[in-house]
C-alpha cells in the first residue's frame, strides 16, 4: 500500500489508473477499505491537498478484484470488438460467468456428445485409440482422457495452436518422416538424463571431497567416487540417444572397501547412502536407454495413428 500512495502522492498518479489484483473477493473489498481508509488519515493531515481529496471519489472507480472478476469486465466493455458478422454464437454484454458445478455439466454432456459422433465416425486409429487408451468396458477411462488432455492445455496459451502443431509432430511419426532423436520425447528424456548426470557428478565429487584428509576413507570410497563422478561427466554430455545407452553402460561403480571397524561411522553411513542412491538412480536409467532409437520409433509409429485420433477428439471437444 506505500508503494501505492508514493505513486499517487509524489508522481501525482490517480487510483483509478492502476490494476489491483487480489485473490478473492472478499480480499478486494477489504483492500479498497483499507486504501480507502488510509487516504481518509492523509487527507485528515494534509487538507490542502486537492489531488489527494479528488482520490477520495477515484478509490471507488479503481480496478481492485481478483484476476476473474477483471477479465470479465473487461470482456464485457468490448464485446462488441469480439462480433463476427453473420456469427449468432457471438459474445454479449450480458453474458455472465459459469460456476465451477454448471461448467463441470455443460463438459460432461458436450464430451458425450463429441465421443458420440467419434464412434459414429469411427475410423482405423479411433478403434486403436478405443482399444488401447480407452481400454476398458465402456468409454470411460477414454472420455477420463480426452477431458485430462483438454484441462491440461489449457495452460497453453494457444491450445489449438498447440493442438496442431502436435498433429504435425505424429503425422511425422506414422509417415516416417523424422528420426528418434528428431522428436520431442527423445529430446525430454535426454535433458533428463544430462539432468540427472550432472545431478549425482555433483553428489559424487562433493562425497569425495569429505574424504580428503582420511587416507583410508579415500582410498576405500573417494577414489571410488571420483571414478564414478567422471563417468556421470561423459553422460551428462550425450547428445544422441543411441549415445547416450552406450554411455550409460561404461559408468562404472568400483566395489567400495570400509576401513575396518568403522562400518556404523556416519560419514560412513553417510557415504553409503549416496553411493547406492546414485549406482540405483543410473540402474533405473540405463532400464530406459536400453531402448534403441529404432524400437521407440516403431513404438511411435505404431501408436501414431491412436494419438492423431485422440487429438483430433480433443480439438473436436474444445470447439
Amino acid at each position: 500500500m506505500e508503494r501505492l500512495f508514493r505513486y499517487v502522492e509524489e508522481d501525482r498518479k490517480n487510483l483509478d489508473e492502476f490494476l489491483i489484483i487480489t485473490y478473492t473477493k472478499a480480499a478486494a473489498a477489504e483492500l479498497r477499505g483499507k486504501i480507502a481508509g488510509e487516504l481518509s488519515k492523509r487527507v485528515g493531515e494534509n487538507p490542502g491537498n486537492d489531488h489527494l481529496r479528488r482520490q477520495m471519489l477515484r478509490v471507488y472507480q479503481a480496478d481492485i478484484k481478483t484476476v476473474d472478476a477483471f477479465c470479465t469486465a473487461l470482456l464485457r466493455e468490448n464485446t462488441h470488438l469480439l462480433a463476427r458478422e453473420g456469427d449468432r454464437h457471438a459474445l454479449t454484454p450480458d453474458f455472465r460467468v459459469l460456476d465451477e458445478p454448471e461448467a463441470a455439466l455443460l463438459r460432461e454432456r458436450i464430451l458425450r456428445r463429441t465421443l458420440e459422433a467419434f464412434y459414429d465416425n469411427l475410423t482405423p486409429g479411433g478403434e486403436l485409440l478405443a482399444d488401447t487408451m480407452g481400454a476398458g468396458r465402456d468409454d470411460r477411462a477414454l472420455a477420463s482422457l480426452a477431458l485430462e488432455v483438454y484441462e491440461k492445455l489449457q495452460s497453453h496459451a494457444w491450445p489449438l495452436e498447440w493442438l496442431s502443431a502436435s498433429r504435425e509432430t505424429w503425422e511425422a511419426l506414422r509417415n516416417g518422416d523424422t528420426s528418434f532423436d528428431a522428436t520431442p520425447y527423445a529430446g525430454e528424456l535426454l535433458e533428463v538424463t544430462r539432468r540427472r548426470a550432472a545431478h549425482w557428478e555433483t553428489l559424487l565429487r562433493r562425497s569425495a571431497a569429505r574424504t580428503e584428509g582420511d587416507e583410508k576413507l579415500k582410498k576405500g570410497y573417494g577414489d571410488k567416487f571420483l571414478t564414478a563422478a567422471a563417468g556421470m561427466d561423459a553422460l551428462k554430455r550425450v547428445g544422441r540417444w543411441d549415445s547416450a545407452a552406450q554411455v550409460a553402460e561404461f559408468v562404472t561403480f568400483p566395489r567400495v572397501t570400509t576401513p575396518k571397524g568403522r562400518k556404523d561411522d556416519p560419514i560412513v553411513v553417510s557415504l553409503s547412502q549416496v553411493w547406492k542412491n546414485c549406482k540405483d538412480g543410473l540402474k533405473g536409467l540405463q532400464k530406459t536407454l536400453a531402448v534403441s532409437g529404432a524400437d521407440a520409433m516403431e513404438d511411435l509409429r505404431g501408436i501414431a495413428p491412436a494419438m492423431l485420433a485422440l487429438l483430433q477428439l480433443v480439438s473436436d471437444f474444445s470447439e
